[in-house]
């Protein structure tokens, strides 16, 4: 028996159907909807939230109409998921989520914390290089 769902997460088969520039971090088949989810997600700084999210819907438009065509799929969507390094969130994150059937309200909390300790990580890395 078929589970409903197919996720792929970084599959090096995929490395030779795409190019570098069209390869989404995560796609999801929903084969009882006969639907998949493009996946991507960016980490911008705080100026560049809404771009960065127009940008990957941009980016992956072809794509998801070729995916259409040659994986005999109802629709694809794309969802950007788009936090910037100090942890803003765009409005349609909570929109974004729930596409992908995600209703746990604390995730976004967990995603912005994520965020928040690895830019710290960063900071704390290039301020302890000696010149």
């Amino acid at each position: 028996m078929l589970s409903r769902y197919k996720i792929a997460v970084d599959e090096k088969e995929n490395e030779n159907k795409y190019s570098k520039a069209n390869k989404p971090d995560i796609v999801v088949m929903d084969r009882a909807q006969s639907r998949v989810f493009l996946v991507d997600i960016t980490i911008p700084h705080d100026e560049n939230l809404v771009k960065a999210e127009t940008e990957k819907k941009r980016k992956y438009l072809d794509l998801a109409h070729e995916i259409v065509d040659m994986w005999g799929v109802d629709s694809t969507e794309i969802i950007p998921i788009v936090i910037s390094a100090n942890g803003l969130i765009p409005v349609s994150l909570a929109h974004h989520l729930r596409q992908l059937g995600i209703r746990d309200g604390s995730l976004a909390a967990r995603m912005q914390k994520a965020v928040l300790l690895d830019s710290a990580r960063i900071v704390r890395r290039f301020l302890s290089l000696q010149p």
